[in-house]
């Protein structure tokens, strides 16, 4: 199958964050947005373990579901940094300090499904950035909540287009 005309990040770079003080509400939102159930470690796992189970269907479609996984690690990253500048320990747990959990992770191995549940976890995403942006009086972090939003979208079109296309060759 040929993915390269795929894309899963923006060249736009993401904003700084400035001004960020000791800020335990901020620090909350942050964590439920990196480890949550839906968060960016969840995402990162499932797109690797989706990576390896697509392998056996095919090469390009293997490295497209990890390449979106490097681009969720990055954003994991960023959250992560994030949490840091704001006063907190970017501990694998959400904001009630409920430790992340590999059962988050979806392990279907049908295609089909995979891209289903992705559908609905990127939607999820960003109506949580969305979400988190209205919430947060930092305005370079609403402005990195918004880029990282970008780079959802773009899973969420790649997710539906190979939804229509894996319907199409009967996959």
């Amino acid at each position: 199958m040929d993915l390269s005309n795929y894309q899963v990040k923006l060249s736009e770079n993401y904003p700084e964050i400035e001004g960020a003080t000791n800020d335990p509400y901020t620090v909350g939102i942050l964590k439920n947005l990196a480890f949550s159930k839906m968060g960016e470690l969840g995402g990162v796992l499932t797109y690797i373990f989706q990576s390896n189970i697509a392998d056996k269907t095919d090469d390009d479609l293997g490295e497209l579901f990890e390449e979106i996984a490097i681009t969720e690690m990055l954003h994991l990253n960023l959250l992560m940094h994030a949490i840091t500048k704001f006063g907190g320990i970017p501990k694998y747990e959400n904001e009630n300090g409920v430790s992340f959990n590999t059962a988050a992770i979806n392990y279907t191995m049908k295609l089909k499904e995979m891209l289903e549940n992705n559908i609905m976890g990127e939607q999820e995403a960003i109506r949580a950035y969305g979400d988190a942006a209205r919430r947060v009086k930092n305005e370079s972090l609403k402005d990195l909540f918004m880029r990282i939003i970008k780079d959802e979208e773009l899973h969420l079109e790649t997710f539906r287009r190979l939804k229509d296309t894996v319907q199409f060759l009967s996959i």
